[in-house]
């Protein structure tokens, strides 16, 4: 994946970029008399410099126009289902707000109408973060420091007491897991961000079905109290937290 957009260049691929950066050197030394060690500086960073302006200005491969439209499809769907899951909720939000009318339900009406406020509003939220989507093709995702920072994470997750620390950093320990993996499989930053999108976007699907199957069993009777539903909407809830870290700070 090295050829891929955001890249960083390889000189040794450009001829004319080590002639001009030889030159550069064999001029400075010689003829300007500068030290040898600042002309090895100014020619290695003409050469880069020759590489990658060469790099911006050569027509991309067809596998990687191929690859591009591929991931802009794969964003493009993922929106799409934002939006088909937004509309899933907005109907599940009506649904409990018909049915739960007993008073001691309203803890858990609010619950529901509040976890389904959120996905509402997940589309535009996708939608502003379009940029941060888009980017990151090519840079490959850092094994060696994601393999570290998971050893690390793992080693503190076993010394944390349990409670809401415990459980964010197990969920980063998850997240590290996911991003280690599809960095051994030599996914980008791109392709890692669009799989991790869909995978929580497929996770909610399945929370909204399992939550309206939830309303359906306890309706009408007062079992539906908000410890029921808080433990339904749990899964919910943590798939768009980790979309939300997802999208404030891309791959972990």
């Amino acid at each position: 994946m090295a050829g891929r957009s955001g890249s960083w260049p390889n000189p040794l691929d450009d001829p004319l970029a080590v002639a001009v950066g030889g030159l550069i050197l064999v001029l400075l030394v010689r003829v300007g008399e500068v030290p040898l060690a600042l002309g090895l500086l100014a020619g290695v960073i003409a050469t880069l410099g020759l590489a990658a302006l060469h790099a911006r200005q050569r027509p991309r491969s067809r596998f990687e126009r191929l690859h591009d439209q591929r991931l802009e499809a794969g964003i493009d769907t993922a929106l799409a289902r934002a939006v088909g899951l937004a509309e899933q909720a907005r109907s599940l939000r009506q649904e409990a707000l018909l049915r739960f009318t007993d008073p001691g339900q309203l803890e858990a009406l609010g619950t529901v109408q509040h976890c389904c406020d959120r996905l509402g509003v997940l589309p535009e939220r996708l939608r502003e973060r379009r940029p941060l989507l888009d980017s990151g093709g090519g840079v490959l995702l850092p094994v060696e420091n994601l393999a570290v920072r998971l050893a690390q994470e793992e080693r503190a997750l076993q010394q944390e007491a349990e409670g809401p620390l415990h459980q964010e950093r197990r969920r980063l320990v998850e997240q590290l897991h996911r991003n280690l993996e599809a960095a051994r499989l030599g996914m980008d930053e791109r392709e890692a961000r669009l799989l991790a999108l869909a995978t929580r976007l497929e996770a909610i699907d399945g929370g909204l079905r399992q939550l309206r199957r939830q309303i359906d069993r306890q309706w009408p009777s007062t079992e539906a109290t908000a410890g029921v539903m808080a433990a339904a909407i749990e899964p919910l809830d943590e798939a768009l937290d980790q979309i939300e870290r997802l999208l404030d700070a891309g791959v972990s």
